[in-house]
């Protein structure tokens, strides 16, 4: 049995007209009464029988009506009071146009292109032997049977926090296990870091150049982004001090050892005077020491992560072995000192619940045997004949590039008054991936500058690049 009221209470349709249409007459004759101030906020609407007899409809339909006006925010009801104008909702504050996303710059990462083509890669090609050693590691773990279900222990696996104290306790850092988290990479370890420690409009330094990994993940909170010219022996802390007096900046995302893009190392002495700004001005420092690894033992001078200089906590470290073993290999952790690592532990579950239980297990192996060492060393060797070669390849195409101190990038001038950009184009259309400026820089920087990678930079692609210039 049908009961519906409008069946008993028949509205007077025009000729063909339906019930929505007159459900949605009734909505307009409202909206537009409250839109003109005909009806003012909060004054009580037309009973549904007398709004139904005024406009020659059923109950059914004004009642219809209203519940629309209501859902849209237009009206709000009072249980048997009847219905009444909503307040008019203020209007939205007018938002900053967010900045432009340089999405090309992960092309460097994530090409389809071949390594033995991409000189600007960011992801280190290993050597045939390098690849079976993780092979056969990898192959192990996954036969033991361990770390295969679970999400793990959240802070990471306890054994490879241990090694990881170890290593870090040789490298001249003492950090306890419980002051370490593993997080499933160098970046997850800065967007965790970021998302913890940064809220929208904070003011963020970061280095000029940078890795623009550092300037998305800043981005992805609403950071407000302030540059600190990188020079040879780190940040320039003239400037620095400038953007502290005036922006009072709540973090400085940077990178003390092997620097994407530069290759460059921070001097011992603009370390330390570099913790005593970050006490002066209450500043986090932000240490991606994503490449550290990398750095030759003898590198002609003192290199120390800057955590090794911090007596405050206000360092916090995030180092990572993808470029070690491989990216899908990699494992990433934090160290920081209690009071931060507190606050990391609340924010760590939101960017994951697990780790990488397989992974961790894998670098465990490699620290614990010993493995990983010898293999940094050998890659150091690689990377230094790479090195080697790339700069002879560049000079006989008429391009100097200065020594660097260790590590797979050089930050090469192409030469004055050519834009790397226009020749990262060229080399493009000849197949090459590159890395100009522009994925380091601010945007609309025209420099000459470009990257290299020394693993991935062959006689060929230096051959496109001469005939580019």
């Amino acid at each position: 049995m049908i009961g519906l009221s409008h069946l008993n209470d028949q509205d007077n349709f025009d000729d063909g007209e339906m019930l929505g249409g007159q459900v949605e007459r009734i909505v307009r004759i409202v909206a537009v009464q409250i839109a003109r101030g005909l009806l003012a906020p909060e004054q009580r609407l037309p009973s549904i029988r007398k709004m139904a007899v005024a406009e020659g409809v059923s109950r059914d339909t004004v009642q219809r009506a209203y519940d629309k006006l209501v859902a849209g925010g237009h009206v709000h009801a009072r249980q048997g009071a009847g219905f009444y104008v909503a307040f008019p909702v203020p209007p939205v504050a007018a938002r900053h146009a967010p900045a432009p996303v340089d999405l090309e710059s992960y092309q460097l990462v994530y090409s389809q292109h071949p390594l033995d083509r991409s000189p600007g890669s960011g992801v280190l090609r290993h050597e045939d032997g390098a690849k079976q050693e993780a092979s056969r590691v990898l192959r192990k773990v996954v036969l033991t049977g361990h770390g295969s279900s679970g999400y793990g222990d959240p802070e990471g696996y306890l054994p490879l926090r241990e090694e990881l104290s170890n290593k870090l306790r040789m490298e001249g850092v003492d950090a306890p296990a419980e002051s370490i988290m593993t997080v499933p990479g160098c970046v997850a370890g800065l967007c965790i870091v970021v998302r913890t420690m940064v809220r929208p409009n904070n003011i963020v330094l970061v280095e000029n150049p940078s890795s623009y990994v550092h300037v998305m993940a800043l981005m992805s909170q609403g950071a407000d982004i302030r540059r600190v010219p990188r020079e040879a022996d780190g940040p320039d802390l003239d400037v620095l001090r400038l953007l502290c007096e005036r922006y009072r900046p709540a973090m400085f995302v940077l990178s003390s050892v092997l620097q994407n893009p530069t290759g460059s190392s921070m001097a011992l002495h603009k370390a330390r005077k570099l913790i005593e700004l970050a006490a002066e001005f209450e500043m986090i420092l932000v240490d991606d020491a994503s490449y550290a690894d990398l750095q030759p033992a003898a590198s002609g001078r003192p290199v120390v992560p800057l955590i090794a200089l911090d007596p405050s906590d206000r360092v916090i470290h995030i180092g990572g072995s993808s470029n070690v073993l491989s990216p899908e290999l990699g494992v990433g952790h934090i160290v920081a000192g209690p009071k931060l690592m507190r606050s990391l532990r609340l924010f760590r579950p939101v960017h994951g619940l697990g780790n990488l239980l397989i992974q961790e297990r894998v670098l465990y192996r490699f620290l614990h045997e010993g493995l990983y060492r010898r293999r940094c060393e050998r890659i150091r060797a690689q990377l230094a004949q790479g090195a080697i070669t790339v700069r002879r390849s560049l000079a006989d195409a008429g391009i100097a590039v200065a020594p660097i101190s260790g590590g797979m990038f050089m930050w090469v001038d192409l030469g004055k008054g050519l834009d790397s950009l226009d020749v990262a184009r060229r080399m493009l259309a000849k197949g090459y991936l590159t890395a100009p400026a522009k994925h380091f820089c601010p945007p609309d920087t025209a420099s000459s500058l470009m990257r290299f990678n020394v693993t991935t930079t062959t006689p060929s692609a230096i051959q496109a690049l001469s005939g580019s210039l």
